[in-house]
């Protein structure tokens, strides 16, 4: 019992930190395909605006128009992955908190137990005792029933 509830506890603490990693590798997938979407998104973005100029008319400045619209969106790529490293670092940090509470709950459940298992041996050795003093008590009742019995065995058939 003692090995089932300290493993118990541990299996929770472990359980615990794994489905927060799960979590966070979820997140940081998530996030990546959020920048790839997105990055795919201002390529697309940057070739229908390039596509429009050149339909508009000669007299527009294309190429300019095309480092400004790559100047943008080299822009909102960084700013994306700065924001994504952001985002996982704070993943990160929380990951962490949340491991340590999990160790430091677990490190409490193997306490608690260890208190109660000490407990329970106190307990354990009180009832013995106790035992013990009753079964003197009944060796004793029996030895004075048996001497009655005998007594009025002796009265009534004689000795």
């Amino acid at each position: 019992m003692e090995n089932n509830a300290k493993t118990n506890a541990t299996e929770q603490a472990q359980a615990a930190k794994a489905t927060a990693a799960e979590k966070l590798e979820s997140f940081k997938t998530q996030a990546s395909q959020h920048l790839d979407a997105a990055a795919t998104q201002l390529d697309e973005l940057k070739d229908k605006l390039v596509a429009q100029a050149k339909e508009v008319g000669k007299d527009i400045d294309i190429d300019g128009l095309q480092a400004k619209a790559t100047e943008h969106f080299e822009a909102a790529k960084a700013s994306t992955a700065s924001n994504l490293a952001s985002l996982q670092a704070q993943a990160e940090t929380v990951f962490a908190a949340a491991a340590a509470k999990a160790d430091e709950l677990s490190d409490v459940a193997e306490d608690k137990f260890d208190d109660l298992k000490a407990e329970a041996t106190v307990q354990l050795e009180a009832a013995q005792v106790k035992l013990d003093e009753l079964k003197a008590e009944a060796a004793l009742q029996i030895e004075e029933a048996k001497e009655r019995a005998k007594g009025i065995w002796n009265q009534l058939f004689g000795e």
